[in-house]
């Protein structure tokens, strides 16, 4: 319930943020806003107020280490969000309307979906980053070939690396290569529609598959992640009992296992 209100004031802050950035046509023909500025500014102080108050009671909760509150990076993301939204209150407009709008981002936050979504993202990054180089190499031998090959029958498209690097952006995203690909397989040959094969072949069925398996393999551990977090861990009255209970069924079996002994002797 707690995350379920918390939720519901980032929608209502959502709600107002559209709301001024959509004014209305009135009866003169001019461009003005739904409600006045002070509503709005009021608006932001509630959800300001909200967010505080939370913060302050998960730290509460926690006591009496309340410094555990930032072990969470999450509780950290939504804390500077704070933070930023007190220290550019009523000065730098441009930047308060941009923590305004961070404060949507809070959502992620309150749904475990979208943190392993998030999480998935983060965790895929270094192995994204290889994979871009591997990508940038691809680029870079096939912007130099097409550039010596093609540059003379279609300078629209080879006159320069940057040109060629550009072709070939166009290219791998399968939109209108083939009017690419046309004036030199009839200019040079159709020998030369291996150039384009090839490149998207290796650069789309392959290294952009590469980054699919990445993305999924690593959100298969942000899963597993979100359900371990999500788990509700025992409480000591609990493990109390649990313990008890071990020992109950120890002691019946000392006494079987002494009756059995008995049993022998006799």
């Amino acid at each position: 319930m707690f995350d379920w209100i918390i939720t519901g004031v980032i929608i209502l802050q959502a709600i107002a943020l559209a709301i001024e950035a959509t004014p209305f046509v009135n009866s003169a023909g001019e461009y003005v806003q739904l409600f006045e500025v002070r509503t709005f500014s009021l608006i932001q102080s509630l959800v300001i107020a909200v967010f505080i108050v939370e913060a302050i009671l998960r730290m509460v909760a926690l006591y009496p280490k309340p410094q555990n509150y930032f072990r969470d990076p999450w509780n950290c993301f939504d804390f500077a969000i704070i933070v930023l939204s007190l220290t550019t209150a009523g000065q730098f407009s441009t930047i308060a309307r941009l923590v305004r709008l961070l404060r949507i981002t809070r959502l992620v936050t309150k749904s475990a979906e979208l943190r392993a979504i998030v999480s998935t993202l983060v965790r895929s990054i270094p192995s994204i980053f290889n994979i871009l180089i591997l990508f940038s190499i691809l680029f870079f031998i096939y912007a130099i070939l097409g550039y010596h090959l093609f540059r003379n029958v279609d300078p629209q498209h080879w006159s320069s690396f940057l040109t060629s690097f550009t072709t070939l952006f166009q290219i791998i995203t399968l939109e209108g290569w083939v009017n690419v690909m046309e004036p030199i397989v009839t200019t040079l040959g159709p020998i030369y529609w291996l150039y384009f094969a090839s490149f998207i072949v290796i650069g789309t069925f392959i290294i952009i598959n590469l980054f699919i398996s990445v993305i999924v393999r690593k959100s298969e551990e942000a899963y597993k992640q979100v359900q371990r977090e999500s788990e509700i861990p025992l409480t000591q009255h609990e493990i109390v009992q649990e313990i008890k209970e071990i020992r109950r069924i120890l002691e019946e079996l000392e006494k079987r296992i002494g009756d059995d002994d008995k049993g022998k002797i006799k």
